[in-house]
């Protein structure tokens, strides 16, 4: 398989990943107007209960299907809604570099450079010219040993890329080429955008929590009510809580899937970029052999799907493909 294949490949599986996304979202809204056409049935049978001691007046035919529809179609709008809030929200790759205690190389910084420093720099002018996009401002994170990077940024007009300090001493120029090159794969293919979209689509689905609490208070709130209503109404609240977990549950490990589809991308790109699989290759080797890629900050977790490697934090929902299939598929790489 060329890279061509490879890029074509993810951004297939991407799409079907974002459709699950959407298809989540549907049946999250359509459990909840379930609950609440359930309520509604459950609070009929506790109304005919009481019989005469109730003076509230029966719903009419067809209302707790319109009640579901209301329901769903609120608990859509409302998710769409956070969904939204979070999506727009503008990400500068300057800042998040910065906030993991990275030294801007670019600007005033360009002078009294290193030669590893150099070298990392020209690189990055390098892979602007192959990728046809404007030099991001370059950071290296000093006080991390570990072998790493990332990029950052929503546009490349505000992108940013780092590498840590282990990964300009222990890399060759070709390794160190391969993980830049990675990295402008994700500014040329506006990954960055679409991890901050897909975050917020994860973050949508909190929105039920809240669903949850507003049921919960209404039926321990003040107010005459039959107690089989009133344990419904808590029944009711704990399974919308229950979809809540369950959402963004599978929401995560979406989140992830699409994020291993989007670090093959990038390392297709990379030999795009470079012609040369090799370098990228080695670095992954390299990781593989037993160098460490954790990051040392403490803000580090936040962003591990940001970075080349997994710099640390819970395996459950890992946002990196397995090392020997990186290196697989890099091994059958070609650039003709």
């Amino acid at each position: 398989m060329d890279f061509r294949e490879q890029q074509d490949l993810a951004r297939r599986q991407t799409r079907i990943l974002v459709v699950l996304y959407v298809l989540l979202l549907i049946a999250a809204a359509a459990a909840v107007g379930a609950l609440v056409w359930l309520g509604l049935i459950l609070g009929e049978q506790a109304q005919a209960a009481q019989g005469a001691g109730t003076n509230r007046t029966p719903l009419p035919n067809g209302a707790d299907w319109q009640a579901f529809a209301w329901a769903a179609g609120l608990t859509g709008g409302g998710i769409l809604l956070v969904t939204l809030f979070r999506w727009f929200t503008r990400s500068d790759g300057a800042k998040v570099a910065q906030s993991l205690g990275g030294r801007e190389l670019t600007g005033a910084g360009e002078t009294n450079l290193s030669p590893a420093e150099r070298q990392y720099l020209n690189i990055v002018d390098e892979m602007a010219i192959a990728s046809a996009l404007p030099r991001p401002r370059v950071f290296v994170l000093d006080r991390e040993p570990g072998i790493n990077a990332f990029a950052a940024g929503t546009r490349p007009e505000n992108a940013a890329v780092a590498v840590t300090q282990g990964a300009l001493e222990q890399l060759s120029r070709d390794e160190l080429a391969g993980v830049v090159a990675h990295e402008f794969g994700h500014i040329a293919n506006r990954d960055i955008k679409l991890s901050v979209r897909v975050a917020a689509m994860v973050f949508g689905f909190t929105f039920l929590f809240f669903v949850a609490r507003w049921w919960f208070h209404v039926g321990v709130g003040p107010g005459r009510r039959d107690a089989r209503l009133r344990i419904a109404m808590l029944a009711g609240a704990a399974a919308i809580a229950l979809v809540g977990l369950l959402t963004v549950f599978f929401g995560r490990i979406l989140q992830a899937a699409v994020s291993r589809q989007r670090e093959f991308l990038a390392d297709a790109s990379a030999v795009q970029f470079t012609r040369y699989p090799d370098g990228l290759k080695s670095a992954f080797e390299k990781l593989k052999g037993g160098a460490s890629s954790r990051v040392q900050s403490d803000a580090a977790a936040e962003m591990n799907h940001a970075f080349l490697f997994r710099a640390g934090g819970a395996r459950l929902f890992d946002t990196h493909p397995p090392l020997e299939e990186r290196i697989r598929r890099l091994a059958g790489a070609r650039t003709s």
